[in-house]
């Protein structure tokens, strides 16, 4: 069975210099002209609470001129994408939105936030076997594929508490996508800086479908398509911070192989209170050593170790210094929502 491999295909974004330099001003009226026929709850809902406040049009019946003719695709159902569209609201736009007030920027997510959301009921499957769920055009419109499958994780014989953690993560992965396409707008807006292309320099590669994960971290990049190019593991580094963020808020207490100043295992064991995402940072690239039954970093997983901590911190310092987000606090923010929407979606 040919092994499919998830792509993201960002179409280039187009600012002008002026755009860098200076925000337009905010009206509060919508500028979305509406169709006022025929429109049912989930149209009602979505003028409401994403046209009116954000500005936001959402495409969700079918439409030939938004999909490529070439790809077999269906549109979501109704349930499916109230489901994911209620998730984004109560997700991705309110933790931005709070977190980026917090920073004294309230008005950050309304200016930047893409304006037209497609939603696609299934995947796109491609020639080669791989498939797309999602894709950007020039900054304002984001196309979501497989919406029919939000939030589905998963099996009968998983109990309820099991399943339920399934669901968050696979809810907090759906959005890895749309978290992609925003850094995407955000580096194009105000660059990050030019020292993070320098420390993987060498390492991208157009053959980065052939790349294991694996083989990718050993290299200091958090997915294979990071190794795409600069800007691509740029918004993959973010993107990999944002849809990792269980037990942000409460670190679980791990007792495992612990790290020297230098990021090398050790034979040492301790009892470490740590993230999804710092259990990420602590495990980076480590294999196991069969000899003793520990787990190892190589010479040159130690240097990914450090290539990777390195570029979270250049992408951290970005986000805080020039967007006012504080990427650990929204790591929080977004747990605490995905605990809400799940538990109250999925209760059973």
């Amino acid at each position: 069975m040919k092994k499919l491999y998830i792509l993201l295909f960002i179409s280039s974004l187009m600012f002008s210099l002026s755009s860098c330099d200076k925000e337009d001003s905010l009206i509060d009226e919508s500028v979305v002209v509406v169709e006022k026929g025929h429109q049912n709850d989930l149209d009602t809902w979505i003028y409401n609470n994403l046209t009116v406040p954000y500005n936001v049009e959402v495409k969700y019946k079918w439409d030939d001129t938004e999909i490529e003719n070439k790809f077999h695709v269906t549109p979501p159902t109704i349930e499916k994408a109230q489901e994911f569209l209620e998730a984004y609201l109560n997700i991705w736009i309110k933790s931005y939105e709070e977190e980026a007030t917090v920073g004294g920027n309230p008005d950050f997510l309304k200016q930047y936030m893409p304006k037209l959301l497609v939603l696609v009921g299934s995947k796109q499957f491609n020639k080669d076997g791989s498939y797309t769920l999602g894709l950007a055009e020039g900054g304002r419109k984001v196309t979501i594929f497989d919406v029919n499958n939000f939030g589905v994780a998963g099996y009968d014989s998983d109990s309820p508490e099991v399943k339920l953690e399934k669901r968050k993560k696979a809810v907090l992965e759906a959005f890895h996508v749309v978290h992609h396409e925003f850094a995407h707008i955000m580096h194009q807006t105000k660059f990050y800086p030019l020292d993070f292309k320098e420390i993987c320099k060498g390492d991208y590669t157009g053959n980065w479908i052939d790349v294991s994960s694996g083989d990718a971290r050993l290299k200091g990049f958090i997915t294979p398509y990071a190794m795409s190019e600069e800007n691509e593991d740029f918004v993959e580094t973010v993107a990999g911070m944002l849809d990792r963020v269980m037990n942000s808020n409460v670190p679980l207490l791990y007792n495992t192989q612990l790290r020297d100043e230098n990021g090398v295992l050790t034979e040492e064991f301790g009892d470490l209170y740590l993230t999804d995402w710092e259990k990420e940072l602590h495990e980076w690239a480590w294999s196991w050593n069969y000899d003793t039954w520990n787990k190892m970093t190589t010479t040159e997983a130690v240097d990914a170790y450090h290539k990777f901590n390195a570029k979270v911190d250049i992408a951290t310092t970005y986000y805080k210094e020039i967007w006012g987000i504080d990427l650990y606090s929204l790591q929080k923010r977004l747990e605490n929502a995905v605990n809400e929407v799940v538990v109250a979606n999925y209760e059973e």
